[in-house]
């Protein structure tokens, strides 16, 4: 995959460094980041995609974030009871649209993201989200080393793995092609370990999101399953 980095990205990417969306086409690259519309953005040089970026505040995640509609989320269900200063580890934040709405639930929220340009892309996204960045904490490593590293600092550890997408919305298509070519999905090995890592680091409870006809994860098996109607939530109780 070929990245083009329009001069307004952030230094010290992984990418071609182009001067224009133009120029990342004539080149022959797949995507380009820069920024669009004051958020660092990625896209499909010469494609009539909108841009993608992390946007905390509008769209769908700023409905879901919203105080009278947070409390509905199955994913909120799915955390459990939230002690005084709870905090959830997100291994695999991707675009930050869960953790986000972990975080308008109340918990303090760290979001773990070992690629470098998804990294930035939430770092920017949290420069423009206000008071709810307040309890979102963004970490640049691999989930897997910074959980064996870092055991018992959570109640709940959160699994969104990628996995490749049936659904028919182009918009959804795009946004997890867009993914997969930043950041190749884990084969079963790979979601093995880190599942096993996340049961010794969560306090109380291992919650992972899966397609609603996916397959579990490799290993033990949920204690119990919040299902909506695409996506279910495979809950380990783990203290």
């Amino acid at each position: 995959m070929s990245l083009g980095l329009l001069p307004d990205a952030p230094p010290g990417l992984p990418g071609l460094p182009v001067a224009s969306d133009a120029a990342a086409l004539a080149t022959g690259c797949d995507l380009v980041l820069g920024h669009r519309d004051g958020a660092l953005s990625l896209w499909h040089p010469g494609g009539p995609e909108t841009p993608l970026c992390v946007d905390f505040a509008g769209g769908k995640t700023g409905y879901r974030v919203a105080a009278d509609r947070v409390r509905h989320e199955k994913l909120v269900r799915a955390a459990g009871n939230m002690p005084e200063n709870g905090v959830v580890i997100d291994a695999t934040a991707g675009l930050g649209r869960d953790a986000a709405v972990l975080a308008a639930a109340g918990w303090q929220v760290v979001l773990l993201e070992r690629q470098p340009v998804l990294h930035a892309m939430l770092s920017d996204g949290l420069r423009r989200a206000g008071a709810l960045a307040q309890r979102m904490t963004l970490v640049n490593a691999d989930s897997l080393d910074w959980l064996v590293t870092h055991p018992a600092v959570a109640q709940v550890v959160y699994l969104d793995p990628m996995f490749p997408e049936r659904e028919k919305s182009a918009a959804i298509k795009k946004d997890l092609a867009w993914l997969q070519q930043l950041s190749p999905i884990d084969d079963e090995a790979g979601e093995a370990a880190l599942l096993t890592a996340a049961l010794t680091a969560a306090g109380k409870r291992v919650v992972v999101k899966r397609p609603l006809r996916a397959p579990l994860l490799p290993g033990r098996k949920p204690s119990h399953q919040l299902a909506g109607k695409t996506v279910r939530f495979d809950v380990y109780v783990t203290g």
